[in-house]
Parts: structure tokens; C-alpha cells; sequence
């Protein structure tokens, strides 16, 4: 088979990829099912099919997956399929976009992109939230039979680390006085975490600081900027009643601003600090149904931190920092995407999805630093056919 186009061409110019996963807040079962199509991908999903199977077989039907996770059933019936108000659970989406994104990944493996020409062709590697556990899988660089097995270990790691996260904030129906309150000032399908769009950094951090003390939100009703995705996009977490009191503290100055206050369609508060109990019950699940014996050393190509930016080449217990930056420490996106953003050879970014919501991302960052690095996201058909052909 010869090499894409993109390919040849990033390698013979000196210039480097880097690979990026995004995270959660888009439908993926869609894209998941145009991927099942794909025949190259049979033995992909087959694996996936089992690994999910074997784990929902060991758990029961517990009320954090009480609808199973049947996704074989979903993909060849869409109308079987659960509601999207179950699918964007923790405890089933988080498993279900790890599968979405590295089937797109894995493809691209299987048309061209040969893994040993990728990782020496590639800078580095990251992920929007949850993704960072994809580009961590990436970057530890199998082929092959073996990428079978890393994979497999990867998504029983992941689909605990979903489970675990929902298990600590096990709450899907938000109480219908908080719906109403919403809907009267314009609002809708208020959840644990909300973007706000429209402050610089420092103006929203100063404003949950106000909001924390004068409305006083402690414990587990506090608020926490949790992702600091652009220079004026950023994600809030915590209960939907702390977010609904902080934005009719501020509601009046948004509109004037014209800043934006959009629920995400996920379940639980990610990236902060009301998550933090959730490690205890992790830490024995790797020492049992999902031994993650993955160290810093098996990555071939640098996987770059979402709270710090660090490498993560030098972790001794990849599990551990896979969790704690997903489930509990903040994103700080700049500082994950830094490599673009401070090396011209760089270029370009190869996103995997799902949706293009990551490659945007990375795509305001680029513009605030008046960069013109491309993004390419295998989610999207044009973008695959240029990175195909």
C-alpha cells in the first residue's frame, strides 16, 4: 500500500504531526456506526464488543448501566439504541467515545498511516479530557495483534474510570424546580457542567471566587472553572443548582456582554474537585478488573498533560495520572496543545474526534496566538479525504 499523500509529504519536509482525541459533550453513536461499516474494522469492533460485554456481564445490570451496553445490538438496530439522555451517561459514554475515537484512529493505521511511519512522523500526542487516555493508547505505538491487547486493556481501564467517576455523582434527573427556574430565564438541559463564553480568564475566575463566597457555595455545592479550553471559552462544573445560582448572580452582565452559558449534555462534574472520592475505588479496580500495567516508559512519542503540560514519558503509574487529570484536576488546554503553539514544525494537527468540537479547540488557541498551523479531524469527510488521499 503506499503512503497517503500527507504522509510523504509532512515526513520529507522536516515537519511534524501531532496527534489529538477529543472528549465528551457530542452524540458519537452515529459515528461510531458509519465506522462498524467500515469491513477493515470488523476484528476493531470485535474486540471492543468483548471487552465491553465481558465487563457489563461482571457488574450486573447496576443503575449506573441499567439499560446494559449492548452496543453491538445498537449498532446493527439504531432504533434499539437506549435514549440519548442514557447514552451521555459517565457510566456509558465515556467507554463508548473511547471506542469512536480510536476506531477513526485505528483506521487510519489500516489505510496508509502504518503505526512505526506515524509515531517517528509524530511530535507528540494529547486529549480533550477523556481523549488524553486515547492519545496515551496511541502513543504507546502497538500494531497488530498487540494493538488488539493494548487496546482491550485500555478500554476496560477507561470504562472503570467512567463508571467510577458517574458512581460518585450518581445523579440523572435533575430536580424539576432547578428545570423550571432555568426555563424562566431563558435556559435549558441545565447538568453538572456548563460552558461560559465571553470572559477573559481572570474575569471568570474572579467571578466564581465571589459567587463561592457571597452566595455560600461550600463542600459539595461549590463551583470550579474545570476546563480552560480558549482564552474566552471555558467549562464550570458542579451541582445544577450551584450553576443555576451563579448565573442569575451574573445573568444581567452576560447578556450585556453577550457572553454564552451553555449546558453540556454530560452527567457528571468533571475536572474538579467533587470528584476526588472517586480515586479510592479506582485505584483497587486497576488492582483487579482493570490491571493498567502502563508506565511512562512504553510511550514512543510524548503525551503531553491537560492540567500541567508535563510528559508524560517520566510517569511511573500511568493509570494514576490518566485518572486524576480526567476525572479530578483541571484542564488547562493551552498547555496541552503548547507544542503547536511554540514549534512551526509542528504542523499539521491530526484530530480523532468525535465531532470536530476538539479540532476547534485547538483552532482558537492557534488564532489567539495569530498561528496559522493547520487542524485536520478524521471526524470530519473532508478533512479524512485530504488526510486519505
Amino acid at each position: 500500500m503506499t503512503s497517503p499523500k500527507l504522509l510523504t509529504e509532512t515526513k520529507n519536509s522536516g515537519k511534524k504531526f501531532f496527534l489529538q482525541f477529543g472528549g465528551q459533550g457530542s452524540p458519537y453513536l452515529k459515528e461510531m456506526g458509519k465506522l462498524h461499516e467500515e469491513p477493515m474494522l470488523k476484528e476493531f469492533f470485535q474486540v471492543a464488543f468483548d471487552a465491553i460485554g465481558a465487563e457489563e456481564k461482571r457488574l450486573g445490570r447496576t443503575n449506573l448501566i441499567s439499560q446494559g451496553l449492548d452496543i453491538k445490538s445498537w449498532l446493527a438496530n439504531p432504533d434499539s439504541a437506549p435514549s440519548e439522555e442514557y447514552l451521555c451517561r459517565g457510566s456509558v459514554s465515556v467507554g463508548m467515545i473511547f471506542i469512536t475515537q480510536m476506531a477513526s484512529y485505528h483506521l487510519l493505521s489500516l489505510k496508509g498511516f502504518n503505526v512505526p511511519d506515524l509515531m517517528s512522523a509524530s511530535a507528540g500526542a494529547t486529549g480533550h479530557s477523556q481523549g488524553i487516555v486515547s492519545a496515551t493508547l496511541a502513543a504507546v505505538g502497538t500494531d497488530g495483534t498487540d494493538f488488539y491487547k493494548t487496546f482491550s486493556d485500555f478500554l476496560t481501564f477507561i470504562f472503570y474510570l467512567g463508571y467510577r467517576a458517574q458512581e460518585q455523582f450518581p445523579y440523572f434527573e435533575v430536580e424539576k424546580s432547578i428545570i423550571e427556574k432555568n426555563t424562566e430565564i431563558g435556559d435549558k438541559n441545565p447538568s453538572p457542567m456548563v460552558a461560559c463564553i465571553g470572559y477573559q480568564k481572570a474575569e471568570l475566575e474572579r467571578r466564581i471566587d465571589d459567587a463561592n463566597k457571597d452566595l455560600g457555595l461550600t463542600g459539595q455545592n461549590r463551583i470550579f472553572i474545570s476546563l480552560y479550553n480558549t482564552p474566552d471559552s471555558m467549562i464550570i462544573s458542579g451541582t445544577p443548582a450551584s450553576l443555576l445560582a451563579f448565573r442569575k448572580t451574573y445573568k444581567a452582565e452576560m447578556d450585556e456582554k453577550k457572553a454564552k452559558y451553555v449546558y453540556l449534555k454530560t452527567t457528571a462534574p468533571f475536572h474538579c474537585l467533587l470528584m476526588d472520592n472517586a480515586w479510592e475505588k479506582f485505584k483497587v479496580d486497576m488492582e483487579t478488573v482493570a490491571k493498567f500495567p502502563y508506565t511512562g516508559s512504553d510511550l514512543k512519542i510524548p503525551v503531553y498533560s491537560i492540567w500541567d503540560g508535563r510528559n508524560f514519558q517520566s510517569e511511573k503509574s500511568l493509570g494514576e495520572a490518566l485518572f486524576k487529570e480526567v476525572v479530578i484536576k483541571a484542564l488547562h488546554w493551552d498547555k496541552a496543545v503548547n507544542a503547536v503553539l511554540t514549534n512551526p514544525n509542528v504542523t499539521p494537527v491530526l484530530d480523532f474526534g468525535p465531532s470536530v468540537v476538539s479540532s476547534k479547540l485547538t483552532g482558537g488557541q492557534i488564532s489567539a496566538k495569530g498561528l496559522a498551523n493547520q487542524v485536520l479531524c478524521a471526524s470530519n469527510p473532508k478533512d479524512l479525504k485530504t488526510i486519505l488521499e
